[in-house]
């Protein structure tokens, strides 16, 4: 069964110094991370399957698919979960680790990855926020009459409940990298001035890009 101790969670979400600080003075635990993980590709294929599912109801209906072809594109969404969580995982933990590199940052990539992990707590929450909002979207626009996709990007955009769910989004993604940074800070050995530069850069760049797109180039 599938259990993450809550007391880790609250740590994590709390107090990420004091978390982080205690578990260098332990062995490299995997259950945690690997059930948070595990937890981020359920939560991700379950809320991108129910999305797949609103949209495609905007433009057709998803009865012609039949019971087979929801089956199929379950499997597909399940499959891709697992991929773009994992390569998420590496992705992070080696953008951390190189970077971490110039301030002559010291420990293995392992126990960077395992402490990277911890920062995706409240992706799972946030996942379930901007999917519901996401939805909301497609719901309330009629596309049966727009051919233009350039009309329907637009429309999306100007949707309400998506700044909604870009601005949450932002909101969590601030809270991962606070965990990030502390993790980043004994993983690597870094003071907590170059743990900021090291997350803040990618992070900063993700932000500044959802930004642009969402809210100032709309």
């Amino acid at each position: 069964m599938i259990k993450l101790d809550v007391e880790v969670m609250l740590d994590v979400l709390t107090d990420p110094n004091g978390f982080f600080k205690k578990r260098m003075n332990e062995g490299t635990q995997w259950k945690d991370p690997l059930i948070i993980m595990i937890l981020m590709v359920i939560v991700g294929a379950i809320t991108t399957y129910t999305t797949m599912l609103s949209t495609l109801q905007s433009f057709v209906s998803t009865d012609i698919f039949g019971s087979v072809g929801k089956i199929i594109m379950a499997i597909i969404v399940i499959f891709g979960s697992i991929i773009g969580v994992a390569f998420s995982w590496l992705l992070y933990t080696a953008m951390f680790y190189v970077i971490s590199i110039v301030f002559n940052g010291e420990g293995d990539f392992k126990k960077l990855m395992n402490f990277v992990a911890y920062g995706f707590i409240p992706n799972i929450v946030s996942s379930i926020i901007v999917a519901y909002y996401t939805r909301r979207v497609f719901s309330n626009i009629d596309f049966s009459s727009i051919t233009d996709p350039q009309a329907v990007q637009d429309m999306i955009f100007a949707d309400p409940s998506m700044k909604i769910a870009a601005a949450l989004g932002i909101i969590f993604t601030l809270w991962s990298a606070n965990i990030w940074i502390f993790g980043l800070k004994y993983a690597r050995n870094l003071s907590l001035k170059n743990s900021i530069i090291t997350v803040g850069i990618p992070i900063g760049l993700s932000l500044l890009y959802t930004i642009l797109t969402v809210f100032v180039l709309r």
